[in-house]
């Protein structure tokens, strides 16, 4: 069953979702199958399980197979189960285990409960940790990991920075709102920088994000990297390609992971989008309400949800 095919059946059932969530989706049913499947064969990404769905058919395995998944990941693919059976008593149990770990996380989040992994990170991680990794990287050359470490420390952007285009201010103001709207850019005007993104995670609620780089030591290494490009791709694959999401999280973990834990790279030290937020908003002190609205706009969150983790980190 190609990739193709799977992906028009999860458009079918959400005619709305966004082509990060698709490729999230095949993943997690790729990766399901590995793990209940013996002797699986090859998988490439133009393949998803060969032929059928029937190993989603024991329901018990599969709840045992994702049961050590973070509790977002097993939504995930519990959802993307959804997406590919046909509706009756399985697909009924698999949406109310769905809902079921819906209302944990709300629960966890208006408690301000986080997971052991998260809780993990918290207690080993800071800020002046953070950017001496960023340092690290940059003195072993690897530019692209530092930068995209460094966007995502600095501007608390999600992983969107890997669909990053550069242009010029130039050829930026002739866009249509359009446009603007449907991709990802890095817009220069001689020595300044700016960064436009329409497609992220709640691009719905907050629509058009424009971010000024006005980090000095950023800014000169991003002048400096984009004398090295070219083409507009901004973050490449080891192909050439368009950098993938999923890419940029394998990435930042396995650097992030690799800078704690020199000798066995701990996937539990490796470092995410939503770890680094938390890290940085544990950081702030009471009087950080002002970076909460600066962290608002730039990563197209709500405000009242930054408020409620930052007085339950100050509560405590």
């Amino acid at each position: 069953m190609d990739l193709e095919y799977v992906s028009n059946l999860i458009r079918e059932r959400k005619p709305n979702i966004k082509d990060s969530s698709i490729k999230q989706y095949n993943s997690s049913l790729r990766n399901l199958y590995r793990k209940l499947v013996p002797n699986t064969p090859h998988i490439d990404d133009n393949n998803i399980v060969g032929v059928n769905f029937d190993h989603l058919n024991d329901r018990d395995k599969v709840m045992d197979a994702i049961s050590s998944l973070h509790i977002t990941s097993q939504r995930n693919c519990l959802s993307a189960i959804l997406c590919v059976i046909d509706k009756g008593e399985l697909y009924d149990f698999y949406g109310t285990k769905v809902r079921e770990l819906n209302k944990k996380q709300t629960d966890s989040y208006k408690n301000n409960i986080v997971s052991d992994n998260t809780d993990f990170k918290l207690q080993n991680w800071t800020i002046q940790d953070i950017e001496n990794c960023i340092v690290k990287l940059k003195l072993e050359k690897s530019f692209q990991t530092s930068l995209l470490l460094s966007l995502i420390y600095k501007y608390l952007f999600r992983n969107e920075v890997s669909s990053l285009k550069l242009i010029k201010k130039k050829d930026y103001v002739k866009l249509t709102e359009e446009e603007k709207l449907s991709a990802n850019y890095i817009v220069k005007h001689y020595s300044q920088l700016f960064i436009s993104r329409g497609v992220y995670k709640t691009d719905k609620k907050h629509g058009l994000v424009l971010t000024t780089i006005d980090d000095k030591k950023l800014k000169y290494d991003i002048l400096e990297y984009i004398k090295t490009m070219d083409d507009d791709i901004f973050f490449k694959d080891e192909n050439g390609n368009q950098m993938s999401n999923e890419l940029v999280s394998k990435k930042l973990s396995r650097a992030t992971a690799a800078f704690k834990d020199v000798e066995n790279k701990d996937p539990r030290f490796g470092l995410g989008t939503s770890s680094i937020n938390k890290i940085v908003i544990e950081s702030l002190q009471l009087e950080g309400v002002e970076k909460l609205l600066e962290i608002s706009g730039n990563r197209g969150t709500s405000i009242g949800t930054l408020l409620h983790a930052y007085y339950n980190n100050h509560k405590k």
